[in-house]
């Protein structure tokens, strides 16, 4: 994307097959940080937006054979980041 200079903004966001719940996400972040304990969720709050759909129409015409990496995987490798940098990373 070095090469795109619009001023109209690029949605950087996986296709809609492959979004997940928060809840999932919250799992994986317990998962990569190696969390032992119960993940507990507050079921006396709203559920809130079950998922906000991001098109992401404009990056498939540029880069229609672009690979997201899995959730899973991008979690993991900044949570990999995070604890390698955690002593020089803004607290």
């Amino acid at each position: 994307m070095r090469e795109y200079h619009s001023p109209d903004p690029i949605t950087l966001s996986v296709d809609e097959s492959a979004e997940v719940p928060i809840k999932d996400v919250a799992l994986a972040v317990a998962k990569a940080m190696k969390f032992e304990g119960e993940v507990v969720f507050d079921t006396t709050k709203a559920d809130g937006q079950f998922k906000k759909t991001a098109c992401n129409k404009k990056l498939r015409s540029y880069r229609p054979d672009y690979k997201f990496v899995s959730m899973e995987e991008g979690i993991q490798k900044s949570v990999d980041w995070f604890l390698a940098n955690y002593e020089t990373a803004r607290k």
